[in-house]
């Protein structure tokens, strides 16, 4: 007797545009400029990284424009509790890698929510 197939069950749907928030920040210095990665996770549990490198040595400059580029980009909805770290390259101590700059957190937060107001006011 031939076995039987189990019912077939429809794959779990692509999304054209999933919508991406960012978890973390980490600063890495390179020559005279800083390099900045975000770190975004989607609602599925999906996880990406975008890294732009700042025009600048200044770090509360780089975040400012990483928030700029990481708002820009259209489907990236929030920033909210957004950690910023140095990576461990920079960090002197391992403790050193665990210290989250709340400071440059805020930097990069308001830049964000107001790229992002920008955008939403463009689209309308």
């Amino acid at each position: 007797m031939p076995r039987r197939r189990p019912p077939r069950t429809a794959p779990e749907p692509i999304r054209a545009t999933s919508m991406w928030r960012v978890d973390q920040v980490f600063l890495a210095r390179r020559g005279l400029r800083v390099e900045v990665t975000c770190s975004l996770v989607n609602d599925q549990g999906g996880l990406r990284n975008l890294s732009v490198t700042a025009p600048t040595e200044d770090p509360h400059a780089a975040v400012r424009h990483a928030a700029r580029f990481i708002a820009g980009r259209g489907n990236v909805s929030s920033a909210r509790q957004a950690r910023v770290r140095w990576t461990r390259e920079q960090a002197t101590t391992e403790q050193d890698a665990l210290i989250r700059d709340r400071a440059l957190e805020d930097e990069f937060l308001d830049e964000f929510e107001d790229t992002l107001a920008a955008v939403r006011d463009q689209q309308r």
